[in-house]
């Protein structure tokens, strides 16, 4: 028989604050609170997909690769269409040059939120790492677009690498005449 408190929906509720706790401690760059925090909201709610997300994503900060990667894989067993582990195991493929795996991950963290520019670049770099540059300049102007909607410094980041992906292309149009 299940406790009072779980039949009442108060585990949900705690572990909904500690999750909160955890995102405030992260925003502070307290990662050690952070961890502390999410790991108390997974006791409370272990079969939560964004609560292991959200540790994946604390441990890709602290650079523990190993520990985000299988954070994140539990996200997807619960949930397969998690946009931040999905996005985190794209971001985690695209360090290690797995170019392919890291395009598909990022494919499928946009269809989950196709508003974040940030997916669409690293699209337009797993791209352009495969040597599809016009493919990867279509991705490219979509997040420059979107961090230009939103007054993101980052659109300048953008328009470099499009006047790269233009240069390539135009070479690779020269080589091919």
């Amino acid at each position: 028989m299940k406790k009072m408190w779980q039949r009442l929906g108060l585990s949900r509720y705690q572990a909904d604050e500690r999750y909160a706790l955890a995102l405030s401690a992260f925003a502070k760059k307290d990662m050690p609170g952070a961890r502390a925090e999410i790991q108390a909201a997974l006791e409370l709610l272990p079969r939560h997909a964004e609560y292991h997300a959200a540790l994946g994503l604390f441990q890709l900060e602290g650079k523990a690769a190993r520990q985000a990667a299988a954070a994140f894989e539990r996200a997807l067993a619960l949930d397969p269409y998690d946009m931040l582990a999905n996005y985190g195991l794209g971001a985690l493929a695209y360090r290690e040059k797995n170019w392919q795996s890291a395009e598909q991950f990022f494919l499928t963290a946009l269809a989950a939120k196709p508003d974040r520019a940030e997916t669409q670049y690293y699209l337009a770099m797993a791209c352009h790492r495969q040597g599809r540059n016009a493919e990867a300049q279509r991705w490219m102007e979509a997040a420059q677009a979107r961090f230009a909607k939103a007054q993101d410094r980052r659109q300048r980041h953008c328009s470099g690498w499009l006047r790269e992906f233009a240069k390539l292309q135009a070479l690779d149009a020269a080589a091919a005449t």
